[in-house]
């Protein structure tokens, strides 16, 4: 019993880190924590990357739209001292990616950067979720994080 009992809970942790909340934070403005649920409402997109020389998509919500639910300026409005700044995706491990807020934004950019949640149509694991940071169209994935957990807007200078 103690055996059933044990493996009931690792699933259930296992479960849990892979639905993880995704904080966001703007310079100047609150943090926001968006949930699972959050997540799951906003705008989905697909991305492309090359990984070992192969095609890999992955699929999840856009960051633009993420963005927007932490009061980014977005669309139209990015414009003038907007362009100025940068988004960094924070991995569990330190490891972290940059780019400028209009390569995030549809109206400067034709391909999607998705804060990826499946892989092939499968759930990320462990090794690379709960959350990806994917820049469709990449040749490489050296801007693509695995286990994004925070997303940081701030001036680059």
């Amino acid at each position: 019993m103690r055996l059933l009992l044990a493996a009931f809970a690792a699933l259930t942790l296992h479960g849990a880190a892979l639905a993880q909340n995704l904080k966001v934070t703007v310079a100047g403005r609150d943090t926001v924590t968006l949930s699972p649920k959050d997540l799951a409402a906003l705008p989905r997109a697909k991305a492309t990357i090359k990984v070992k020389g192969a095609d890999v998509t992955y699929e999840g919500v856009r960051l633009d739209a993420v963005l927007a639910q932490a009061g980014v300026v977005h669309g139209e409005r990015l414009m003038g001292r907007y362009l100025n700044q940068v988004v960094i995706a924070r991995a569990a491990d330190g490891f972290f990616s940059v780019l400028s807020l209009a390569e995030t934004d549809p109206v400067y950019r034709a391909n999607p950067v998705v804060v990826a949640d499946t892989v092939n149509g499968k759930t990320l694991d462990e090794r690379e979720g709960p959350y990806r940071l994917v820049v469709d169209g990449d040749l490489r994935p050296s801007r693509a994080p695995r286990q994004v957990v925070s997303i940081e807007v701030k001036p680059a200078f």
